[in-house]
Order: C-alpha cells, then sequence, then structure tokens
C-alpha cells in the first residue's frame, strides 16, 4: 500500500468529493461471522469497481514523499476507516477525489451513495448529495483545520445517524496496483478489522493458518486465478506473507524528549497531571508539568473521548502511549483514537 500524508483540503480554489466505496447496509449480521464475511466480500468488490472506474476517469497519485499531497488536475487518494455499529467496528473504504467539481459530480452521482462535494468557489461549506445526486444538506467545515477532522466530518453524513455511531479515520493512501498480491494482503487485512470490538495489530496476521485460508477462498479473485501469468511474486515477497510475525514495539521516549522527535512514531511515557477539554470538546490530557509541555488529544468525534470514567481513571497515572508527534497549540502532543494506544506502567 501506498499510504500518504493527509491531503490539503483547506488550499483555495479545490475542489473534492468524497465517496465510500461500500455500499450503504441498514443492518450487518455481527452474530454470524461466516455471512458478515460473505457481506463484506461483495462490498469489497463493489469497492474494486469503483476504483477501477476512478483510476480511469482521475489519474492517481503515485507519489512516495513523505510531504503533503497535492493534486493533479485530476486525482484520487483513498481514505479506510471505520463505523461504530452496536458496539463493533464495520470497515468503510472510500475514496478522496480530486479535479472540477462539474466532473466530480458526474462521477459520484453514477454510485448508488451519498457523496460530499466542495466546489472551487466554497470555503466553509461542503454539499452533501443523496444516493440519487440531488443536494440535500450544507456541512460546515470552516472551523477545522486538519485534513483528517475535515475528513471525520463530512464523512461521518454519509450513513444515517441513527443506525450507525462515530465514523474514525484510520489512513489515507496513494495508488492502488490490484495486483494480486496487494488485492490479497489488502482484503485480508480489512476483513479481520470487520465486525471486531477493538483493532487487530496489522503485524500479527499471518497467511499459513486456517483462518487465513478460508479467506482467501472467500476471496476467490481473478488476480490469484491468473497470477501464473502476470505479477510474479518473488521468492521473498512469498516467504515474508507466510513467515510474517509480530515487529518490535517503537521505541521509548520520556515527555521531556518529544520535542525533539516531531512527525515520529514513537511510545511516550510520562505520568497524566491533568485532564482537561477545548471549546470544541475534544479531551486533553496534559503529561508532567506545566514546563515539559506535552499533551494527549482524544477528538470529539472519537467514540473514545465518550468514556469519561475511564478517561478520568487516567488522572495521576504513568504510561505509555504510541502514536505519532505532532504539534498541538504550539507544543508537542498525540492524537490517541483507541485505548490500544494506551499502556498503563505498574505503580
Amino acid at each position: 500500500m501506498n499510504a500518504l500524508t493527509r491531503p490539503m483540503l483547506k488550499d483555495p480554489g479545490l475542489a473534492y468529493g468524497v465517496i465510500s466505496g461500500f455500499p450503504v447496509h441498514d443492518t450487518y449480521p455481527l452474530q454470524d461471522r461466516e455471512e458478515l464475511d460473505k457481506l463484506f466480500r461483495e462490498d469489497y468488490f463493489a469497492w474494486e469497481a469503483m476504483s477501477r472506474a476512478a483510476i480511469a476517469r482521475f489519474a492517481t497519485n503515485r507519489s512516495d514523499a513523505e510531504a503533503p499531497v497535492a493534486p493533479n488536475p485530476f486525482s484520487h487518494n483513498r481514505v479506510n476507516g471505520w463505523w461504530e455499529y452496536k458496539g463493533r467496528r464495520i470497515v468503510d473504504n472510500g475514496f478522496i477525489l480530486f479535479g472540477s467539481s462539474d466532473a466530480l459530480h458526474d462521477f459520484m452521482k453514477g454510485h448508488n451513495r451519498p457523496y460530499i462535494l466542495k466546489t472551487e468557489t466554497r470555503t466553509e461549506t461542503v454539499s452533501l448529495f443523496s444516493d440519487q445526486g440531488s443536494e440535500v444538506d450544507s456541512v460546515y467545515v470552516g472551523d477545522l483545520e486538519d485534513s483528517r477532522e475535515i475528513i471525520s466530518r463530512v464523512y461521518s453524513f454519509l450513513r444515517p445517524g441513527a443506525i450507525f455511531g462515530t465514523y474514525t479515520v484510520a489512513e489515507f493512501a496513494g495508488s492502488f496496483s490490484h495486483s494480486w498480491i496487494d488485492v490479497l494482503g489488502n482484503f485480508v487485512r480489512h476483513i479481520r478489522q470487520n465486525g471486531e470490538v477493538t483493532p487487530i495489530c496489522q503485524d500479527s496476521i499471518v497467511f499459513n493458518d486456517e483462518r487465513a485460508r478460508r479467506e482467501i477462498k472467500l476471496l476467490d479473485h481473478p488476480n490469484l486465478k491468473n497470477c501464473a501469468i502476470t505479477n510474479r511474486p518473488t521468492f521473498g515477497n512469498v516467504l515474508g506473507l507466510i513467515m510474517a510475525g509480530p515487529t518490535p514495539p517503537p521505541p521509548l521516549i520520556e515527555t521531556s524528549e518529544a520535542c525533539n522527535h516531531l512527525r515520529k512514531h514513537l511510545r511516550v511515557r510520562g505520568t497524566v497531571t491533568e485532564i482537561g477539554s477545548n471549546r470544541r470538546g475534544d479531551v486533553i490530557l496534559r503529561f508532567g508539568s506545566a514546563q515539559a509541555d506535552f499533551k494527549g488529544l482524544i477528538p470529539a468525534s472519537c467514540v473514545l473521548s465518550k468514556e469519561q470514567e475511564w478517561i478520568d481513571s487516567l488522572k495521576n497515572r504513568t504510561l505509555t502511549v504510541s502514536a505519532l508527534i505532532s504539534f498541538y497549540a504550539q507544543a508537542p502532543a498525540i492524537r490517541i483514537l483507541e485505548k490500544s494506544q494506551i499502556a498503563l506502567l505498574e505503580e
């Protein structure tokens, strides 16, 4: 997968569209894993069809650079995430499309699902369209600067709130080759997350157990049948899939060192000394003294921010938190979206 930094959605004159690659269902068979996996396969093939259509219509941005993505006149990126549904996760893979608003509207209205359109002239709102292509509402984004927060907000309107809870962005990604090895890895990685309560570590997924064999058989993708002719794998690739295992955890640093490691994915150790919130409702965890000035931020849009009892239990606890170190209010900070990012230390 070609992982990207977040696309810049606040650029003046930029038009973009946001649409799910997965169809919207009113119910999901959470109690029947076999039926849930079959439904995911159907949704995955619908996503793949839209992906191929987007590639044909919009030139994919294939940059591997760790710099902000500057969309081409016609380009698309992927956005992967999940919805909260009856205490479980429902995977949803979608697209951020860039181009002229007319071209974007023509493309998205041809697919039977709601979508978001931001035109070149709008600066603070985007339009929400029904699956029939008629505008039904405007979504305000003028108070947001961060692309992840913008996508989280607009994407949350793509499914009915009476059925689905919070939508969480997992990653932004670029081109998808549709080679058999990419299809296989992408399918297994996402079907494992579907219907789960907590995330499954990607590095823990192996391809030599019974569950993986069942999932590969379920996929039954044409590219897997034709792999003897094209996209021949190397021995190292196949061996890596079979022998895949957990990777070492990120390096550990203290909160006082965080300012020297911006844009790095690390574990940070410290003691939570204060718990508060900002005007948006984001939960702010302060670590150490005011001089250390390192924070953990749980966005208000994240379901974790509603677990007040658990949040309060972190007060005066020493812990490690794992994520990308970024900047918040002119100080180093880590965004916390999942409990699995936090490990409490024995006292």
